[in-house]
């Protein structure tokens, strides 16, 4: 295949907004980015498996930066992480047995509403409460009902994991405002450890597609280093903004993603990670 150099250094670029909007909302945002590398002339497969490792290395990278913030409940990761896995190992094992089509149209449509909810409802939210009030609120309410949020956690990681394994998806873009809205999680925590809880899935996957052979690894060399230092750096601004703009800034993202998969529906194409 003749390699288009030029044609690379653009989607380099876009990879690097890409990472950045990632990493400073805690989506890998991988939906977004395939559809280029597609147009490169990969096979469909080696494109989903080129893909999936761009944004999991981006992932990894945000990750790192939003530890170091301390934008990370560690308690959270480990339940939704481990239910998510045995919900998605669940849902990949009845595959074949449901119409992927139909629930590809419902997650574009959870997403939709989600991303609905998040900018109706910061439309008139003025941050009369600060981070730190907030942060106190949802302490204080969790200590008090540490067994239900346990139980919650759960819930959602299984339920979304059961749908991801089912569709061959990450959904983070489904499990950040599940955080945010049924969680009540502090937004920035809920952005550091959904992005944590998908570089642990993207990585996963990554590995399958290695051994499946599915990876251009020109590609994936050019285009992930520029992932990982934008998914740092867009990171690193998550704690500067307040917890409405993040919250404006994840409801227009998943706005794009939501339309991005109806999109992908219509014209056939297929993906991986969001």
């Amino acid at each position: 295949m003749e390699i288009n150099f030029i044609y690379i250094l653009f989607l380099s670029s876009i990879s690097l907004l890409i990472s950045f909007i990632g990493g400073l909302v805690g989506l890998v945002l991988g939906v977004i980015r395939l559809p280029f590398i597609l147009s490169t002339g990969l096979s469909v497969t080696e494109s989903i498996g080129t893909n999936i490792g761009v944004s999991t290395l981006g992932a990894i990278t945000a990750a790192i930066q939003h530890i170091r913030n301390k934008n990370i409940s560690f308690t959270i990761f480990i339940i939704m992480a481990l239910t998510g896995a045995i919900g998605a190992f669940y849902g990949a094992s009845l595959t074949k047995n449901v119409p992927i089509n139909f629930l590809l149209i419902l997650v574009g449509l959870i997403i939709s509403y989600e991303s609905f909810i998040l900018l109706k409802e910061n439309k008139n939210n003025n941050d009369k409460i600060t981070t730190q009030q907030l942060l106190n609120f949802n302490q204080e309410s969790k200590s008090q009902n540490y067994y239900y949020e346990l139980f919650l956690q759960s819930i959602i990681g299984f339920l979304v994991g059961i749908l991801g394994g089912l569709v061959g998806l990450v959904l983070g873009s489904i499990r950040l405002p599940a955080m945010i809205k049924i969680l009540k999680t502090e937004t920035k925590i809920a952005i550091g450890t959904n992005m944590l809880i998908s570089s642990v899935m993207g990585m996963s996957g990554f590995i399958g597609h290695v051994i499946s052979n599915e990876v251009n690894f020109l590609y994936l060399i050019v285009l992930g280093p520029s992932a990982m230092i934008e998914g740092f750096l867009g990171a690193k601004y998550t704690n500067r903004l307040s917890p409405t703009t993040l919250k404006r800034l994840i409801g227009i993202v998943l706005a794009f993603v939501a339309a991005t998969i109806f999109i992908s529906q219509i014209t056939e194409l297929k993906f991986l990670d969001i």
